[in-house]
């Protein structure tokens, strides 16, 4: 590998694991921040990766982003194939969520899937969906689960990432009303489950309004 080469590995390593960093921070996610993290030009970002999207695709096709099946195994510590179906999506879910517990970025990301591009979301969708494809491969037969088990993965990755999110604003003492959760949840469950050429924007669940009570009966209530 001669200089110019690894110069640019280098410095594309530092805007991938810069990327990841500023993800845990709240607020916009920019090519300035991001290049000010890396400490470089922030024209290197265009040059590398054509600008944010290809950053973040570059990070969905990087091994940090979700967990392989080696890892997966290595966090089940058991052979699965002795479990009956149900079983081994439960055993294959923890070791999921485990592995997601130290990617706080990749977390971020799927909370985020709603707000970036829909070239993003296609780059996003590709990495996704070859980890799916090697969890099912590892997982085993799904016939006997009696439940669409991709669908199933999909609901669950996008409520545990919304408890994974949440936990920081809790240990701050700053819940999440549940009106703006519930918000999340709808908006990262669309993005992960409808086709990108399907999207919509999806707003939270419809609540019941407070009756109001007339000025006749505000005054009887008085008395």
């Amino acid at each position: 590998m001669n200089k110019r080469t690894a110069q640019k590995t280098a410095t594309c390593d530092a805007l991938l694991k810069a990327l990841q960093e500023q993800l845990q921070v709240a607020g916009r996610l920019t090519v300035e921040a991001i290049a000010t993290r890396a400490d470089v030009n922030k024209a290197l970002v265009y040059r590398y990766f054509g600008g944010l999207d290809g950053l973040l695709a570059a990070f969905a096709g990087s091994r940090e982003f979700m967990p392989d099946v080696a890892e997966l195994k290595q966090r089940c510590s058991v052979d699965l194939g002795k479990y009956p179906a149900r079983e081994r999506f439960v055993r294959t879910m923890q070791a999921y969520v485990a592995a997601l517990e130290e990617r706080p970025a990749t977390v971020q990301i799927l909370l985020r899937m709603s707000s970036f591009s829909v070239e993003t979301i296609t780059a996003l969708a590709k990495g996704r969906t070859a980890v799916i494809d090697e969890l099912f491969k590892f997982f085993g037969e799904t016939a006997s689960l009696n439940f669409d088990g991709e669908l199933a993965f999909n609901l669950l990755i996008a409520g545990i990432c919304h408890l994974l999110g949440s936990r920081r604003d809790c240990w701050e003492k700053k819940p999440v009303p549940l009106e703006e959760l519930s918000a999340r949840i709808a908006k990262t469950i669309h993005a992960l489950l409808l086709p990108v050429d399907g999207r919509e924007r999806v707003s939270a669940p419809k609540r019941k309004a407070p009756t109001k009570r007339s000025s006749q009966a505000n005054r009887a209530a008085k008395n």
